[in-house]
């Protein structure tokens, strides 16, 4: 027993001076409130990650009423195996961005740099809403860290919209008391989760635009349930709020994102065609027609000059011979 926590303890002494190695092999870079640990090879991606991470915090701090904590932690690694050291957890490798609250620190993989901005701007909204609810944090529920984190980000998407759109057809949109449990499910359930948490929180806001969400979050750090705190914070019941944001959600999505099916195009276009092909059809009738209605009166005409020339106008073989009658 000696012997094997001896080599307990010397494994994890040597994963913590490989921890300290790697630590200070890393370049830094820092800004008013971030520290950005990264490798040479990501200079261009530290550089931005500090710049828009600043950006995010001080736009965070007037969202969430917050103070941002003295310095936050951005590590940019270089594999898997970092990126789980790093959390302390295993994770699947789609997985390229995670906050940890308690230690103020977001670790995320190589990415675009179009990618980054809003990356990075929802694992800061998450330590950002632990720093602002303190003791509470545990009252503020899984669909209103998740939506404050996607609507801070700025990160509503075509997808999205389908999500709701194909959920509102089906009758399936998620009730307020469901949107938590939904996290736990299946890949659309989760979707669907994500989705309507990001409109319910632009819904929220949107009620009172001066202040935001802030007096939720007073209302849940004073320890009371959601419904309650929405209540108390809008000034409107809960139900009457989930009523109206459940209607605006099924209708405002419908005409925008739902795609025309191609079978519905195609048909279109052979009703479109079918409809010139009898137009044009129709109108040369109607020009053969006129057109054969003009000979006829023509003809018509021509053969009453005609009878009209012969009375007057006698033939010459048919003439009388000069001087009178000829007769032999």
């Amino acid at each position: 027993m000696v012997h094997g926590a001896l080599a307990l303890l010397l494994a994890a002494s040597l994963l913590s001076a490989r921890a300290i190695a790697e630590e200070a092999a890393r370049w830094v870079l820092g800004s008013e409130h971030l520290r950005v640990l990264y490798w040479p090879e990501d200079d261009e991606l530290a550089r931005l990650a500090r710049d828009v991470g600043e950006q995010s915090v001080t736009r965070l701090r007037g969202l969430l009423d917050a103070e941002p904590p003295t310095r936050i932690e951005v590590f940019i690694v270089r594999s898997q195996r970092e990126f789980e050291e790093l959390t302390g957890s295993r994770s699947t490798s789609w997985v390229i961005g995670r906050a940890l609250l308690g230690r103020r620190r977001v670790v995320v993989k190589p990415m675009g740099e179009q990618r980054l901005p809003k990356l990075l701007a929802h694992e800061l909204a998450h330590i950002m809403l632990d720093v602002r609810m303190a003791a509470a944090a545990d009252k503020v529920p899984r669909w209103l860290h998740e939506g404050i984190a996607q609507y801070a980000a700025g990160q509503w998407s075509e997808a999205d919209a389908r999500v709701i759109a194909d959920a509102a057809l089906s009758d399936e949109l998620l009730a307020l008391d469901d949107l938590d449990a939904a996290f736990g499910g299946n890949y659309e359930q989760v979707a669907l989760a994500y989705a309507q948490s990001h409109t319910l929180v632009m819904y929220l806001a949107s009620l009172r635009p001066a202040v935001g969400l802030g007096p939720l979050l007073d209302q849940l750090a004073r320890g009371r349930d959601v419904r309650t705190a929405l209540g108390r914070a809008y000034g409107i019941p809960a139900p009457r709020i989930e009523k109206d944001w459940l209607e605006h959600t099924r209708t405002a999505y419908l005409p925008s994102v739902l795609p025309v099916p191609s079978e519905l195009i195609v048909g279109g276009a052979f009703v479109v065609a079918f409809a010139l092909a009898v137009i044009v059809v129709r109108w040369r009738s109607a020009r053969i027609r006129r057109r054969m209605e003009e000979e006829e009166r023509l003809r018509e005409l021509l053969g009453r000059m005609h009878v009209s020339g012969d009375q007057t106008h006698p033939r010459g073989d048919e003439a009388q011979p000069p001087g009178g009658a000829g007769v032999r």
